[in-house]
């Protein structure tokens, strides 16, 4: 049998739901922190939730393996094993006390959707393979889809001895060689493992991490775009302390007044750029602060520190928040007397996801009776695959609460059909 029919696939899924839970509590049980789960990248944790995974697929009769970043593979040989493969899958680690459910749900969806093909007793006409990406959290090593970089060749090799992991001041390549990659065959490989010769797509299922799906009702959403983003992430205002109550106006330095200026008067360009329609904007000041050894209620603020990150569809917006930015800082520094120090800044380009990939998960969404529902999403290993190359798309399921904390509340049933969406596409690209 080539390729399942689509109730007959939905079906294999839906009896697949049991296995997913199991699988879904095995790592949980693996990795829970006091509160929520904690999985760093290239750790004891990530690897055992690789390792609980990888048993799983070897029970279900793939071929399970690990490239040379330590990323996992679990793959069902397809008829012509020299056909570029279907990938999919999502990332293993998560940040610090997260939820259970970023990253993993779309490495399980995979595995799910491989054995739904094997139950229904299909083969398809080229490899599927699942993925279970290391790294893709910033917060590990400031950067976020390390796994995935590698994977693809666009990773500095320089960079292994350069990234330094956040909690433990160690080397990227310390912790890998500790888990078991030999980072010196990664130094010298002579290629990536996945390129547009060897991979004819990548699907990523991954819960929704913002509130349009629970706020509209629908189980899944397919998005259009993966945000561009420019952060200044190292942000800090120097002024002159001062005593609150003897030093007038005209005298004060005031950091964080200042900043708080820059704040209001880029939230209003925000709203402005929404007003003027430019579409899927975001503004966010994730740190503001004083410097506790210093500041007190009493005193004039000599120094705050700051973080600012604009997000969007359009490379344009991202440019005018760079450049407002910095043009703002200059003029506000110089009427407070106070001075900008914006750090370095940091992005990346807004990536547009498969428009024929997109219309396969539409396709997939109808034949099961589900609303299609397109937006723009945050960032995901799925950009780093389209940059190289590769069509990308995505498959959002619905969860409640956010995500990066211990409350993500993905339903199974959403799991289920989302899962389903995802293996009706790779089902129509293995052919």
């Amino acid at each position: 049998m080539p390729s399942p029919g689509p109730g007959r696939l939905a079906a294999a899924v839906e009896a697949r739901l049991p296995f997913a839970e199991r699988l879904f509590d095995a790592v949980r049980a693996e990795t829970a922190d006091t509160v929520g789960v904690t999985r760093p990248a290239w750790s004891a944790e990530d690897a055992s939730a690789a390792r609980i995974v990888a048993e799983a697929a070897s029970d279900l009769g793939l071929e399970v393996g690990y490239d040379i970043a330590g990323n996992l593979r679990c793959t069902l040989p397809g008829a012509d094993r020299g056909a570029p493969e279907v990938l999919t899958g999502s990332h293993l680690d998560s940040v610090p006390t997260g939820g259970h459910y970023d990253g993993l749900a779309g490495v399980i969806a995979g595995l799910v959707a491989l054995a739904a093909f094997r139950d229904a007793g299909a083969t398809p006409a080229c490899d599927l393979t699942v993925a279970g990406l290391r790294g893709e959290e910033s917060v590990w090593y400031g950067i976020a889809y390390v796994g995935s970089r590698i994977a693809v060749g666009s990773l500095p090799l320089e960079d292994l001895d350069r990234l330094r992991r956040e909690d433990t001041g160690r080397t990227l390549a310390e912790h890998m060689a500790e888990v078991g990659v030999d980072v010196e065959a990664l130094r010298a490989a002579p290629a990536a493992p996945v390129s547009p010769e060897n991979t004819r797509a990548f699907l990523e299922l991954h819960i929704e991490q913002g509130p349009v799906l629970v706020g509209e009702g629908i189980p899944v959403g397919i998005p259009t775009t993966i945000r561009g983003n420019v952060r200044f992430p190292y942000a800090r205002c120097t002024g002159r302390y001062g005593h609150s109550g003897a030093t007038p106006r005209e005298w004060r330095h005031d950091a964080a007044l200042a900043v708080v200026e820059l704040v209001r008067t880029l939230d209003e360009f925000w709203i402005e750029r929404e007003a003027d329609g430019v579409p899927d904007t975001v503004f966010t000041v994730g740190k503001l602060f004083t410097d506790p050894a210093h500041h007190a209620m009493t005193k004039v603020p000599g120094r705050c520190d700051f973080t600012l990150n604009f997000g969007g569809t359009t490379k344009g917006f991202l440019d005018d928040g760079r450049n407002r930015t910095r043009v703002l800082a200059e003029r506000i520094g110089r009427e407070r007397r106070v001075e900008f120090d914006l750090g370095e800044c940091v992005g990346s380009d807004p990536t547009p996801l498969d428009p024929r990939l997109r219309g396969r998960l539409r396709k997939s969404c109808g034949s099961l009776g589900l609303p299609v529902r397109e937006f723009a999403t945050v960032g995901h290993d799925a950009s780093i695959f389209a940059r190289a190359g590769i069509p990308a798309a995505m498959v959002l399921v619905r969860n409640a609460h956010g995500s990066h904390n211990p409350d993500e509340a993905m339903d199974l049933a959403d799991f289920g059909e989302g899962t389903k969406v995802l293996g009706q596409a790779m089902a129509g690209l293995a052919v």
